[in-house]
């Protein structure tokens, strides 16, 4: 780990992780990422690393988005810092977060749409959106967003060359899945890791097949996380 790398996790670590109230968490926060993102050393030393010992790629937690690079876990679980490479012109979904972030611009820029959700959630698989800010982000600049329906956004590379945002996130306040929003359509739905993702599968399978009450109970016998037991209740109807 870079020297900058490793000074601006222990310096982050206890400037904002540790804060109960996400605004000044965040706050406390951005400064430090933007001194992260005025030095390249750090990054060219990491891929550096990372090329040199290929074993790291197989180590790399399993994410929604093949362009997520973990770069930082706390050991207690208060922050992880994220880098995403996006391709020329690639388009991310509209999408909530479980958790305070701030994401920096580090590479050619970045474009953000911020949203509004203007249902109450009450209707499941509905959502109204409205967007309310669009901005470029140039290298070295900051948005950032939060928890649930404080961080409806979507992001895009605003460049035709490779773009790259640094993205430090907080402890989450609703782990197992995020939610992915369909502004035409005014549709919502979860969105889970895929390994938790394969077990809805079939749990849905089951469901669309019928006769299945006796395997989902069953199986509901398990240890379950939450999220994924109100999966097995909604297939058993």
């Amino acid at each position: 780990m870079h020297k900058d790398f490793e000074s601006f996790c222990r310096r982050f670590k206890a400037a904002a992780a540790g804060k109960e109230d996400d605004e000044n968490a965040v706050a406390a926060g951005i400064p430090l990422v933007q001194e992260l993102l005025s030095s390249d050393l750090w990054w060219r030393d990491f891929i550096r690393e990372v090329l040199a010992e290929r074993t790291w790629f197989k180590q790399q937690p399993p994410t929604l988005w093949p362009n997520e690079i973990t770069l930082y876990r706390s050991p207690d679980q208060s922050f992880l810092i994220l880098a995403y490479i996006w391709e020329s012109y690639s388009v991310d979904t509209i999408h909530d977060h479980g958790s305070w972030g701030i994401v920096g611009s580090y590479i050619n820029k970045i474009r953000e749409v911020k949203y509004l959700r203007l249902d109450d959630g009450a209707v499941a698989g509905h959502a109204e959106l409205e967007a309310t800010e669009e901005k470029v982000l140039k290298p070295g600049e900051i948005t950032t967003v939060f928890p649930l329906d404080g961080g409806i956004h979507q992001m895009e590379n605003a460049s035709g060359d490779i773009a790259v945002t640094i993205n430090v996130y907080g402890r989450t306040v609703r782990r197992g899945y995020l939610q992915f929003f369909d502004r035409e359509r005014s549709t919502v739905r979860r969105v889970y890791p895929p390994r938790t993702f394969k077990e809805v599968l079939m749990v849905r399978t089951l469901a669309a097949m019928g006769g299945a009450a006796d395997i989902l109970s069953e199986a509901m016998g398990n240890s379950l996380p939450d999220y994924v037991r109100e999966e097995y209740c909604q297939a058993l109807g």
